[in-house]
């Protein structure tokens, strides 16, 4: 899998451009705040229908303009796919989405996932490891999206459910409804509540059979690295029906505070480095191999999955690497397509001919 074109209209900073990357390692680098990251935040946007940086599609869209579009072309196993995305501002507080696979207008966003399968590595990523347990969700949560679908549309499901179970609990603290209903949301609840837990454990497990390799490999054997997954209803849980019951043993709890209060929308995970938390304990660079770790796991999962190989993306991912770890990421890179930004060419200058530079200077890109 890899692209060849990526056109950016009233994108970030681009007025309109287009970009014709190249097979194996596309450098694109540039001073600080030219719009390097916004290259690589258009491609994942087409990959998962979401900006890894922000909620807001008003903020993608060039200053004063009320709409954004990303069209990008590239191919699958030799056969061509493409993908427009194009967002239109109303009022200030809505947007209309349109999107297009291969010409062709899309309902649900889940249909978007799996077409162009990528793995990106951001700062925004160390977020996951700093900060609270919902950034972490949401990292599982779109990395299985991409392999699985329909784990997207279980995830959405559970979502409508918990609100309205949540509608429904004040309703009935209020006195407004009977508690009957409740045991309907429940069942719903633990039925897709415990298929999104199941997925995830499984997913982690495959992730620690990968990340022990690659963790090993670029931190050059001076550290073990393990996810550790905290499933809010209980290690115990082994069905849907153990689930309903945990529920129905907090229902009195659930109306007084009018909300649940257990399910995977209060899972967290741990990453361990040399059985210590990297979230307390690890460095800045430790923080950065481990998510590195991750994203080459991931990769391997795709590969395994899908039998496509994913379009990597690295933004700024040598910072606060020393020599060794930086020699060790770059030797690792075996996808067909990788994109890094940085702001040093020299950093990468190698007679490597699969190799190509795109330097960008205000929100123009310009092949070197």
């Amino acid at each position: 899998m890899y692209i060849e074109k990526i056109v950016l209209k009233n994108f970030r900073n681009y007025a309109y451009q287009e970009i014709f990357p190249k097979k194996g390692i596309n450098v694109i680098y540039g001073k600080n705040a030219q719009g390097k990251t916004n290259i690589l935040e258009s491609v994942y946007l087409c990959s998962t229908a979401r900006s890894h940086r922000t909620n807001k599609d008003v903020d993608l869209m060039k200053h004063e303009e009320n709409g954004y579009s990303v069209k990008i072309k590239g191919k699958r196993d030799e056969e061509p796919f493409s993908i427009d995305f194009n967002c239109t501002k109303f009022t200030s507080k809505t947007n209309k989405r349109i999107i297009k696979v291969n010409d062709m207008q899309i309902g649900k966003t889940g249909q978007l996932m799996g077409v162009l399968n990528c793995v990106m590595f951001s700062p925004e990523d160390l977020t996951m490891i700093k900060e609270g347990a919902s950034e972490r969700r949401r990292f599982l949560d779109i990395l299985i999206s991409q392999i699985n679908p329909s784990y997207f549309y279980a995830l959405q499901e559970y979502i409508k459910i918990i609100k309205q179970k949540n509608a429904l609990l004040k309703n009935i603290y209020e006195g407004r409804k009977h508690n009957e209903l409740l045991e309907v949301f429940n069942i719903k609840e633990a039925k897709t509540g415990y298929r999104i837990i199941k997925e995830r454990m499984n997913f982690i497990n495959a992730l620690n059979k990968r990340t022990v390799i690659h963790h090993d490999e670029i931190s050059q054997g001076k550290e073990n690295m393990l996810i550790r997954y905290a499933a809010d209803v209980g290690t115990g849980i082994e069905n849907e029906n153990d689930y309903l019951k945990e529920l129905e043993k907090i229902t009195d709890k659930e109306i007084r505070n009018q909300t649940s209060l257990i399910g995977p929308h209060r899972d967290d995970i741990d990453i361990l480095i040399n059985n210590k938390s990297v979230r307390e304990y690890g460095s800045q660079g430790q923080q950065r191999t481990a998510i590195l770790s991750l994203k080459f796991s991931e990769i391997d999962i795709i590969k395994d999955k899908t039998g496509k190989t994913p379009v990597l993306l690295l933004d700024d991912a040598l910072s606060e690497l020393d020599l060794l770890r930086k020699k060790a990421l770059l030797d690792k890179i075996s996808t067909k397509q990788t994109f890094i930004t940085c702001t040093e060419k020299r950093k990468y200058m190698t007679p490597n001919l699969n190799i190509s530079f795109f330097n960008v200077s205000s929100g123009t890109v310009r092949t070197v």
